[in-house]
Protein backbone atom coordinates (compact mmCIF):
# COMPACT_ATOMS: atom_id res chain seq x y z
CA UNK A 1 0.00 0.00 0.00
CA UNK A 2 1.44 3.48 -0.95
CA UNK A 3 2.20 5.24 2.08
CA UNK A 4 0.65 8.51 2.76
CA UNK A 5 1.87 11.51 5.31
CA UNK A 6 -0.63 14.50 6.11
CA UNK A 7 -0.82 16.66 9.07
CA UNK A 8 -3.32 16.83 11.62
CA UNK A 9 -3.86 19.58 14.24
CA UNK A 10 -4.15 19.18 17.61
CA UNK A 11 -6.77 21.32 19.27
CA UNK A 12 -6.18 21.06 23.05
CA UNK A 13 -2.62 22.69 22.19
CA UNK A 14 -4.80 25.35 20.78
CA UNK A 15 -5.21 26.53 24.36
CA UNK A 16 -1.89 27.88 24.06
CA UNK A 17 -2.77 30.02 20.99
CA UNK A 18 -3.49 33.99 21.03
CA UNK A 19 -0.68 34.09 23.76
CA UNK A 20 2.06 36.52 23.44
CA UNK A 21 5.61 35.54 25.24
CA UNK A 22 8.05 38.14 26.43
CA UNK A 23 10.03 38.18 23.43
CA UNK A 24 8.35 41.28 21.64
CA UNK A 25 10.60 43.39 19.70
CA UNK A 26 9.24 47.11 18.43
CA UNK A 27 10.62 50.12 16.28
CA UNK A 28 9.10 53.51 15.05
CA UNK A 29 10.47 55.85 12.55
CA UNK A 30 8.87 59.31 11.04
CA UNK A 31 5.87 59.18 13.30
CA UNK A 32 4.92 55.49 12.49
CA UNK A 33 4.48 53.40 15.41
CA UNK A 34 3.93 49.54 14.17
CA UNK A 35 1.91 47.41 16.51
CA UNK A 36 -0.37 44.31 16.67
CA UNK A 37 -2.68 42.66 18.57
CA UNK A 38 -4.21 38.86 18.07
CA UNK A 39 -6.36 36.11 18.77
CA UNK A 40 -6.05 32.20 18.24
CA UNK A 41 -8.59 29.29 17.56
CA UNK A 42 -7.31 26.47 16.61
CA UNK A 43 -4.35 26.78 13.98
CA UNK A 44 -6.37 30.11 12.58
CA UNK A 45 -5.25 33.77 14.18
CA UNK A 46 -7.08 37.19 13.32
CA UNK A 47 -4.86 39.86 13.73
CA UNK A 48 -5.84 43.31 14.42
CA UNK A 49 -3.59 46.48 13.65
CA UNK A 50 -2.75 48.95 15.89
CA UNK A 51 -0.07 50.53 14.16
CA UNK A 52 -0.37 55.06 13.72
CA UNK A 53 1.09 56.89 11.19
CA UNK A 54 1.34 54.19 8.35
CA UNK A 55 -0.52 53.78 5.12
CA UNK A 56 0.26 50.42 4.22
CA UNK A 57 1.23 47.00 5.74
CA UNK A 58 3.34 43.71 5.17
CA UNK A 59 2.88 40.88 7.61
CA UNK A 60 5.83 37.91 8.01
CA UNK A 61 3.93 35.61 9.80
CA UNK A 62 7.08 33.87 10.22
CA UNK A 63 6.35 30.34 8.44
CA UNK A 64 8.74 30.85 5.71
CA UNK A 65 5.37 30.88 3.53
CA UNK A 66 4.73 34.36 1.96
CA UNK A 67 4.30 38.34 3.08
CA UNK A 68 0.65 39.27 3.47
CA UNK A 69 -0.46 43.19 2.78
CA UNK A 70 -3.89 43.13 4.67
CA UNK A 71 -4.17 45.64 7.31
CA UNK A 72 -6.16 43.29 9.46
CA UNK A 73 -5.53 39.47 8.33
CA UNK A 74 -6.69 36.16 9.24
CA UNK A 75 -4.29 33.89 8.76
CA UNK A 76 -4.16 29.64 8.96
CA UNK A 77 -0.77 27.86 10.14
CA UNK A 78 -0.81 24.59 8.29
CA UNK A 79 3.14 24.04 8.36
CA UNK A 80 4.16 25.53 11.51
CA UNK A 81 4.20 24.14 15.15
CA UNK A 82 4.81 25.71 18.60
CA UNK A 83 6.05 29.38 18.93
CA UNK A 84 6.64 31.50 15.76
CA UNK A 85 7.82 35.14 15.62
CA UNK A 86 5.07 37.38 13.31
CA UNK A 87 6.63 40.96 12.09
CA UNK A 88 4.13 43.58 10.80
CA UNK A 89 5.88 46.09 8.85
CA UNK A 90 4.00 49.16 8.72
CA UNK A 91 4.70 52.08 6.20
CA UNK A 92 3.58 55.34 4.84
CA UNK A 93 3.68 57.24 1.76
CA UNK A 94 7.16 58.82 1.92
CA UNK A 95 9.01 55.26 2.40
CA UNK A 96 9.54 55.30 6.05
CA UNK A 97 8.89 52.01 7.62
CA UNK A 98 8.29 51.07 11.34
CA UNK A 99 8.10 47.02 12.72
CA UNK A 100 6.54 45.03 15.73
CA UNK A 101 7.99 41.47 16.13
CA UNK A 102 5.94 39.54 18.80
CA UNK A 103 6.41 35.38 19.42
CA UNK A 104 3.23 33.40 19.50
CA UNK A 105 2.39 29.81 20.07
CA UNK A 106 0.74 27.97 17.28
CA UNK A 107 -1.20 24.85 18.09
CA UNK A 108 1.31 21.55 17.78
CA UNK A 109 1.24 19.53 14.76
CA UNK A 110 1.14 15.71 14.05
CA UNK A 111 2.51 13.86 11.90
CA UNK A 112 -0.44 11.37 10.64
CA UNK A 113 0.45 8.02 8.46
CA UNK A 114 -2.27 5.71 8.50
CA UNK A 115 -1.27 2.19 6.73
CA UNK A 116 -4.02 -0.58 6.78
CA UNK A 117 -2.10 -3.33 8.53
CA UNK A 118 -4.10 -4.28 12.08
CA UNK A 119 -1.27 -1.84 13.69
CA UNK A 120 -3.46 0.85 15.56
CA UNK A 121 -0.93 3.02 16.99
CA UNK A 122 -0.67 5.16 13.94
CA UNK A 123 -4.40 6.35 15.14
CA UNK A 124 -3.10 7.52 18.19
CA UNK A 125 -3.41 11.51 17.46
CA UNK A 126 -6.89 11.39 15.85
CA UNK A 127 -9.57 11.94 18.02
CA UNK A 128 -12.61 9.79 18.32
CA UNK A 129 -15.23 11.19 16.41
CA UNK A 130 -18.43 9.23 18.08
CA UNK A 131 -18.50 7.00 20.99
CA UNK A 132 -21.01 5.47 22.71
CA UNK A 133 -18.87 3.17 25.08
CA UNK A 134 -20.70 5.21 28.18
CA UNK A 135 -24.44 4.74 26.72
CA UNK A 136 -24.65 1.82 24.39
CA UNK A 137 -25.13 -1.83 24.34
CA UNK A 138 -24.32 -2.98 20.84
CA UNK A 139 -20.93 -4.14 19.67
CA UNK A 140 -19.89 -1.53 17.87
CA UNK A 141 -18.56 1.42 20.31
CA UNK A 142 -16.37 3.89 18.72
CA UNK A 143 -15.21 5.53 15.41
CA UNK A 144 -12.37 7.15 13.96
CA UNK A 145 -11.63 8.70 10.63
CA UNK A 146 -9.34 10.04 8.62
CA UNK A 147 -9.83 11.35 5.11
CA UNK A 148 -7.00 13.94 3.98
CA UNK A 149 -5.53 12.60 1.03
CA UNK A 150 -7.03 9.93 -1.86
CA UNK A 151 -8.52 7.64 0.83
CA UNK A 152 -11.68 7.81 3.25
CA UNK A 153 -9.82 5.77 6.36
CA UNK A 154 -11.97 4.59 9.59
CA UNK A 155 -11.18 2.96 12.75
CA UNK A 156 -14.16 1.26 14.35
CA UNK A 157 -13.70 -0.21 17.60
CA UNK A 158 -16.11 -2.55 19.99
CA UNK A 159 -16.33 -4.94 22.53
CA UNK A 160 -15.79 -8.64 21.67
CA UNK A 161 -19.32 -9.65 20.60
CA UNK A 162 -17.75 -7.59 17.47
CA UNK A 163 -17.28 -9.81 14.94
CA UNK A 164 -17.56 -7.96 11.67
CA UNK A 165 -18.59 -11.16 9.65
CA UNK A 166 -21.02 -9.27 7.17
CA UNK A 167 -21.68 -5.74 7.21
CA UNK A 168 -24.27 -3.22 5.71
CA UNK A 169 -22.02 0.28 5.64
CA UNK A 170 -23.69 3.54 4.75
CA UNK A 171 -22.38 6.56 3.36
CA UNK A 172 -23.84 9.96 2.44
CA UNK A 173 -21.30 10.96 0.04
CA UNK A 174 -23.14 14.89 -1.12
CA UNK A 175 -23.83 16.26 1.88
CA UNK A 176 -27.56 16.15 1.73
CA UNK A 177 -29.83 14.65 4.32
CA UNK A 178 -32.62 14.27 2.19
CA UNK A 179 -31.11 12.11 -1.00
CA UNK A 180 -30.04 9.09 -1.46
CA UNK A 181 -31.29 6.15 0.78
CA UNK A 182 -33.96 6.94 3.76
CA UNK A 183 -33.35 4.78 6.84
CA UNK A 184 -35.63 4.45 9.53
CA UNK A 185 -32.84 3.66 11.61
CA UNK A 186 -31.51 6.75 11.70
CA UNK A 187 -34.02 9.34 10.81
CA UNK A 188 -32.67 12.56 11.88
CA UNK A 189 -29.51 12.03 8.76
CA UNK A 190 -29.14 9.59 6.19
CA UNK A 191 -29.34 9.42 3.01
CA UNK A 192 -26.66 7.49 1.64
CA UNK A 193 -25.86 7.49 -1.91
CA UNK A 194 -23.63 4.30 -1.40
CA UNK A 195 -23.46 1.08 0.71
CA UNK A 196 -20.84 -1.51 1.18
CA UNK A 197 -22.08 -5.06 1.72
CA UNK A 198 -20.21 -8.43 2.44
CA UNK A 199 -17.32 -9.34 4.68
CA UNK A 200 -15.22 -6.15 5.88
CA UNK A 201 -12.14 -7.73 4.53
CA UNK A 202 -9.32 -7.22 1.38
CA UNK A 203 -10.58 -9.42 -1.53
CA UNK A 204 -13.81 -10.66 -0.35
CA UNK A 205 -16.65 -10.94 -2.00
CA UNK A 206 -18.44 -7.72 -0.67
CA UNK A 207 -19.19 -4.79 -2.80
CA UNK A 208 -20.08 -1.43 -2.92
CA UNK A 209 -23.47 -0.27 -4.76
CA UNK A 210 -24.55 3.08 -6.00
CA UNK A 211 -28.20 4.10 -4.84
CA UNK A 212 -31.04 4.18 -7.17
CA UNK A 213 -34.81 5.24 -5.95
CA UNK A 214 -35.56 8.50 -6.24
CA UNK A 215 -38.20 8.14 -3.54
CA UNK A 216 -35.50 7.40 -0.95
CA UNK A 217 -36.56 3.55 -0.61
CA UNK A 218 -33.85 0.51 -0.64
CA UNK A 219 -33.34 0.75 -4.42
CA UNK A 220 -29.09 -0.11 -5.27
CA UNK A 221 -27.09 -0.87 -8.46
CA UNK A 222 -23.93 -3.24 -8.10
CA UNK A 223 -20.91 -1.72 -8.55
CA UNK A 224 -18.94 -4.43 -10.47
CA UNK A 225 -15.50 -5.10 -9.28
CA UNK A 226 -15.56 -2.00 -6.58
CA UNK A 227 -14.96 -4.64 -4.12
CA UNK A 228 -11.18 -4.25 -4.44
CA UNK A 229 -11.33 -1.19 -3.35
CA UNK A 230 -12.51 -1.79 0.65
CA UNK A 231 -8.29 -2.10 1.90
CA UNK A 232 -9.50 -3.78 5.37
CA UNK A 233 -6.92 -5.13 8.22
CA UNK A 234 -9.36 -7.81 9.48
CA UNK A 235 -10.73 -7.84 12.77
CA UNK A 236 -8.33 -7.54 15.93
CA UNK A 237 -8.05 -8.43 19.08
CA UNK A 238 -6.96 -5.60 20.92
CA UNK A 239 -7.31 -7.26 24.82
CA UNK A 240 -9.82 -9.59 26.42
CA UNK A 241 -12.38 -6.40 26.12
CA UNK A 242 -11.76 -4.52 22.75
CA UNK A 243 -12.14 -5.96 19.18
CA UNK A 244 -11.62 -3.06 16.64
CA UNK A 245 -10.65 -3.05 12.64
CA UNK A 246 -9.40 -0.61 10.24
CA UNK A 247 -9.77 -0.53 6.86
CA UNK A 248 -10.03 2.31 3.80
CA UNK A 249 -11.78 3.25 1.05
CA UNK A 250 -10.64 5.56 -2.24
CA UNK A 251 -12.54 9.14 -2.11
CA UNK A 252 -12.80 8.06 -6.11
CA UNK A 253 -14.94 5.11 -4.93
CA UNK A 254 -17.41 7.81 -4.17
CA UNK A 255 -17.71 10.52 -7.16
CA UNK A 256 -18.07 13.79 -6.33
CA UNK A 257 -17.51 13.66 -2.88
CA UNK A 258 -19.05 16.77 -0.95
CA UNK A 259 -17.42 18.63 2.11
CA UNK A 260 -18.30 15.87 4.49
CA UNK A 261 -18.90 11.89 4.59
CA UNK A 262 -21.18 10.67 6.53
CA UNK A 263 -21.33 6.81 7.80
CA UNK A 264 -23.66 4.22 9.34
CA UNK A 265 -22.66 0.64 10.15
CA UNK A 266 -25.10 -2.73 10.36
CA UNK A 267 -23.33 -5.46 11.62
CA UNK A 268 -24.41 -8.70 10.80
CA UNK A 269 -24.17 -12.27 11.14
CA UNK A 270 -22.52 -14.76 8.03
CA UNK A 271 -26.34 -15.92 8.14
CA UNK A 272 -27.88 -11.94 7.90
CA UNK A 273 -28.73 -11.99 11.05
CA UNK A 274 -28.74 -8.57 12.85
CA UNK A 275 -26.84 -8.06 15.33
CA UNK A 276 -26.00 -4.59 16.07
CA UNK A 277 -26.08 -1.16 13.85
CA UNK A 278 -23.54 1.60 14.72
CA UNK A 279 -24.99 4.35 16.00
CA UNK A 280 -27.88 2.58 17.99
CA UNK A 281 -31.48 3.64 17.07
CA UNK A 282 -33.27 6.31 18.52
CA UNK A 283 -36.01 8.49 17.99
CA UNK A 284 -33.47 11.15 16.96
CA UNK A 285 -30.14 8.65 16.07
CA UNK A 286 -28.59 10.06 12.46
CA UNK A 287 -25.11 8.82 10.53
CA UNK A 288 -21.86 9.73 11.72
CA UNK A 289 -20.99 12.87 10.15
CA UNK A 290 -17.48 13.51 9.20
CA UNK A 291 -15.42 17.00 7.83
CA UNK A 292 -13.01 15.95 4.93
CA UNK A 293 -9.89 17.88 5.94
CA UNK A 294 -9.46 20.59 3.34
CA UNK A 295 -6.94 19.96 0.64
CA UNK A 296 -5.37 23.30 0.15
CA UNK A 297 -3.07 23.10 2.80
CA UNK A 298 -1.56 25.96 2.94
CA UNK A 299 -1.10 29.14 4.75
CA UNK A 300 -3.60 32.00 3.38
CA UNK A 301 -4.34 35.21 4.83
CA UNK A 302 -7.69 36.87 3.44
Amino acid sequence: MKKITFFYYLIAVSLLAGCATDDEETTSSGGIIADFSFVGDGNTFTFTNLSEGATTYRWDFGDLYFYCDKENPVYTYTKAGGEVEVTLTAMNDSGQEAYATKTIATPEIFEIDIEINGNFDDWENVEYLYDESASGTGSMQKIKMWGAGENINVYLEGNTTMQMELVDIYFNTDGDSSTGFLSWQWPTSSGAEYLFEGPPLSGSWGAFYSHNDPSGGWGWDWLAGSGANFNSSGLVSVDAETNAIEFSIPKTQFGALGSYIGIAISELTIGWAGVAVFPEVTATSSFIIYELPSEDSIGFCE
